[in-house]
């Protein structure tokens, strides 16, 4: 996947639902996954200036779009052409998409993606951030295309992108084709705590504490579920979409996606990630959070990395959110 390209603001990194009484068997997708998610930013809202848009053509092809010109809205304004089924996005989640960008004051296209092919590109919807997409696209359904309309102050503070020959009074039209969508924090059972493991504390937000147990730190790697999700199973060579938090034994954090307001991506791969990484994600599901404790030779071993120290056991917390 790409992430979209358009520099707005330094924010961008830019079916069918089961009965109550019934479950599908095997694996959960997103659509069933994200059932019991409350909704993270508010949702979209239309307007009088986005209804004058018109879009032509079929989910995954390239629109034909044509809308009067200067098109002048207010705030953000979403409309939706074609309606998904796959789930609806909750806000602050990464979702992959092809799009589409037009100047709304001259009709000039921009940008977009490449319709057509599985070249996505992805966008973390962050609650507050400019432009702001988690408002935009915050209850609209995955296999969704939607035509969102920013005004100036909306779509770039009233700055303009001058790379992009967009004004300080233009506004930015998007058509966008969403894809794909993935959890914002794990969603499934909770399950109680293990004797030996550090006990994990969340906040509201979903992000990750721990308090650990005043004893040695363990010999043995060790891993269990705190929530235990009823998506696919995570296999070697599978990309994954994950937030986690990382910390020594002594209670010292030294990494978190959490903190860089985004969830990370990885191949699930030795070549690229330590062992005791490895081995925490192989064969948990889609929607669990995992915590795992990992000796130093599953880990870094004597050798010092960054702020972790030689010799440390890691603690890790991550929540899976889904498959690249």
């Amino acid at each position: 996947m790409r992430k979209l390209i358009i520099v707005l603001l330094p924010i961008l990194v830019l079916a069918g639902c089961s009965s109550a009484n019934s479950e599908p068997e095997g694996p959960l997708g997103y659509d069933v996954l994200s059932q019991s998610l409350e909704e993270r930013c508010d949702v979209y809202s239309g307007g009088e200036a986005v209804d004058q848009i018109e879009l032509s053509g079929d989910f995954g092809v390239a629109p034909e779009v044509t809308f009067p010109t200067p098109l002048v809205g207010s705030g953000v304004e979403t409309k939706i052409f074609i309606e998904g089924d796959g789930g609806k996005i909750v806000g602050n989640q990464r979702v992959a998409m092809h799009f589409t960008g037009f100047n709304a004051a001259t009709g000039e296209q921009f940008q977009g993606s490449e319709f057509g092919t599985e070249t996505t590109i992805v966008q973390d919807l962050v609650d507050g951030a400019t432009p702001d997409f988690c408002h935009a696209l915050s209850g609209v359904s995955v296999g969704s295309r939607v035509a969102v309309l920013l005004d100036p102050q909306s779509a770039h503070g009233g700055s303009g992108v001058e790379g992009l020959a967009v004004g300080p009074a233009d506004g930015i039209i998007f058509v966008f084709d969403i894809v794909t969508a993935y959890l914002p924090t794990a969603t499934g059972d909770k399950v109680g705590a293990k004797s030996g493991f550090p006990t994990v504390i969340l906040a509201p937000s979903g992000q990750p504490g721990i308090q650990i147990p005043a004893t040695e730190a363990p010999a043995e790697f060790m891993k269990a579920e705190t929530i235990l999700g009823k998506g696919e199973p995570i296999e070697i060579g599978d990309t994954v979409v994950l937030q986690y938090s990382g910390w020594t034994w002594d209670g010292e954090q030294f990494d978190s996606s959490w903190e860089r307001g985004a969830p990370a991506s990885f191949t699930v791969t030795s070549e690229g990630l330590i062992e005791g990484f490895v081995r925490a994600l192989e064969g948990a599901t889609i929607g669990s959070q995992v915590i795992a404790v990992i000796p130093p030779e599953l880990g870094y071993g004597d050798n010092a990395q960054g702020a972790i120290p030689a010799g440390s056991t890691l603690i890790f917390v991550i929540d899976i959110l889904g498959k690249q």
